[in-house]
């Protein structure tokens, strides 16, 4: 299957990863890590543009999640007793994501997408419960970015080797290196910029200008 995945990337490029990561989100059985590290190697051996390859495996998760909320949100309170989806919404999964949902809000659909096991049912509840979508979208938005910005740099750079990582069971090494990674260079964005603030309001105004 991984082989197969990495041929439909190679031959459609943006169009397929942005499909299969779709496919990922409505709950087909394929990685979304796979897919989108995939997609960065693609990147990086075909000379393909790395900035739109991560918006097709950024605009593909967040339509996939978005289905899934919409699911959620269309079925309401049936969702708990449907005979596919009551699966992944276990009792124990149930409690745990009303209370996260009831302490963090929407915040807790930003954590969850890098939880695989908590993911399609946190934005199933998010749907069924009422979360506005709006907050839903603004939360798995800054989530998604951060998968697919990660993801797909860290198969253009390291190759492979992240691919055999994620198989090899590093699956949390690696979305924690993403996570604190993107992090920090969101981080060093935001004080640069306002350092140039800071700089801009203590600048004297040169004569002749009011």
């Amino acid at each position: 299957m991984d082989a197969q995945i990495a041929l439909w990337i190679a031959g459609f490029s943006y169009p397929a990863v942005f499909l299969l990561l779709v496919l990922c989100g409505v709950g087909v059985p394929l990685s979304e890590e796979l897919v989108v590290i995939t997609g960065g190697i693609v990147v990086a051996k075909s000379g393909a543009s790395l900035p739109v390859m991560v918006c097709a495996a950024y605009l593909g998760i967040l339509a996939g999640d978005s289905a899934l909320y919409r699911l959620g949100r269309s079925l309401g309170p049936k969702v708990f007793s449907h005979p596919k989806l009551g699966k992944m919404l276990t009792p124990e999964r149930i409690v745990l994501l009303q209370k996260l949902f009831a302490r963090r809000g929407a915040v807790t659909v930003f954590f969850a997408r890098f939880l695989p096991g908590l993911r399609a049912p946190a934005f199933l509840l998010a749907g069924a419960t009422g979360v506005p979508y709006r907050r839903f979208l603004l939360a798995d938005g800054a989530a998604a970015w951060v998968a697919a910005l990660g993801m797909t740099w860290l198969g253009y750079r390291y190759g492979p080797q992240v691919l055999a990582d994620v198989r090899g069971g590093l699956r949390w090494l690696v979305i924690t290196a993403v996570v604190v990674g993107v992090s920090a260079l969101v981080h060093r964005w935001m004080r640069r910029r306002a350092l140039v603030r800071a700089t801009a309001r203590v600048l004297p105004t040169p004569e002749g200008e009011p």
